[in-house]
């Protein structure tokens, strides 16, 4: 599991290292004691520093005290945490259930809906899931998408729609510029970047314009490798689509439906799985968790959650969006869960041991509130 303590991380001290300081050596002394914050003791682990020779939790008086310590060299007992939410209960949703998934993604594969599927229709959700370009815009996107919703439309009056990340974005563009908004009951996004993300905004200032072909094909060229779809590419457009700079006119140009509800949820992460002060205000007050748990951010994140949180200022996020740009319309709260973990990546199977979060009886439960409202 990628989310484990280190044990190797505590084993840097050789058996003679006693006696390598002189007495009243305060820095060497200092360092011998370890850690006085989780923080501290936290980041250590995680970067290999961890060099002391002790259990440094039992010594803090860490086990047991009530937060999940996941960098704790033995299993913390507060890490034996249930499944996070109620039990996941209720009726078939009325209208069919769109599945939309996001940027640099395919439904089944690389950032997919993972054992979602099986589990809405064991519900008895009727469940159509969606493939677009994984590197392509939004607009191009949604026209993709537009077809899946045709299919359900062929047997229904209406449709839901479900969208992680960028497919939120195009969930949008389908409802109010494609005129699908008397054929859509709701749209619910998870992590969708509606005021941008800026990673995109970095990426595209690097991005030399002499090479979009080059890059392009690379692109599609990779996305063979789990969808179906990638050769349509133009991964510049798609960066531009989810950048800071470029939502606010997309927004302007693409206002909610009358009729349509919407409503929306966030992840929150962190890099070392200790709390952002933040999150609580961030999340208003709407932080779905076990108290003293967080969720540690996965490696494959971490390069782009700096830009993400806008350095210093530590905007809470999920590792690509963060809390702030993720509402729209009825703002839910938010989840322990990084960018990854929303969609039950890479392959994560049973709730997350450190936070309790299990994406399945998640979505499970969002699907059920959906009938719940009728739709």
């Amino acid at each position: 599991m990628r989310k484990h303590w280190r044990l190797v991380a505590w084993l840097g001290l050789v058996l003679g290292a006693a006696g390598c300081g002189e007495a009243g050596d305060e820095p060497e002394a200092a360092a011998a004691e370890g850690p006085t914050s989780k923080a501290e003791a936290a980041e250590a682990v995680d970067t290999g520093k961890a060099d002391w020779s002790f259990d440094l939790c039992e010594r803090r008086g860490w086990y047991g005290d009530g937060e999940c310590d996941w960098f704790c060299p033995q299993r913390d007992p507060d890490c034996d945490l249930p499944p996070l939410g109620p039990e996941p209960a209720g009726q078939p949703t009325k209208y069919p259930v769109v599945l939309a998934h996001g940027f640099d993604a395919s439904p089944s594969n690389r950032w997919g809906f993972y054992q979602l599927v099986e589990a809405l229709e064991a519900d008895g959700h009727t469940i159509i899931v969606a493939e677009v370009p994984p590197y392509q815009g939004v607009r191009q996107r949604a026209a993709y998408l537009a077809r899946f919703l045709d299919e359900a439309l062929e047997t229904h009056d209406k449709v839901n729609l479900l969208a992680h990340s960028m497919g939120g974005l195009d969930s949008r563009y389908v409802v109010s510029a494609l005129g699908y908004g008397d054929r859509v009951a709701s749209v619910t996004t998870i992590s969708t970047p509606h005021h941008g993300s800026g990673v995109a905004d970095v990426l595209l200032g690097v991005l030399p314009g002499v090479t979009d072909d080059l890059v392009n094909a690379l692109a599609a060229l990779w996305g063979r490798t789990y969808s179906d779809v990638s050769d349509d590419a133009d991964l510049r457009q798609a960066l531009v689509d989810i950048s800071e700079d470029a939502t606010p006119a997309f927004n302007d140009e693409v206002p909610d439906v009358e009729g349509v509800f919407y409503q929306s949820w966030a992840g929150v992460s962190s890099v070392f799985g200790i709390l952002n002060p933040k999150d609580v205000g961030a999340c208003e007050g709407k932080l779905l968790r076990h108290p003293g748990t967080a969720d540690k951010m996965d490696a494959t994140l971490v390069p782009m959650a700096g830009f993400v949180a806008h350095g210093a200022k530590l905007l809470p996020n999920d590792g690509m969006v963060t809390v702030e740009s993720a509402k729209w319309g009825l703002f839910r709260g938010c989840i322990p869960a990084d960018h990854l973990d929303e969609v039950g990546q890479v392959k994560d199977d049973g709730a997350d041991p450190h936070t309790g979060f299990d994406h399945v009886r998640f979505y499970r439960g969002v699907v059920f509130d959906l009938a719940a409202r009728g739709f």
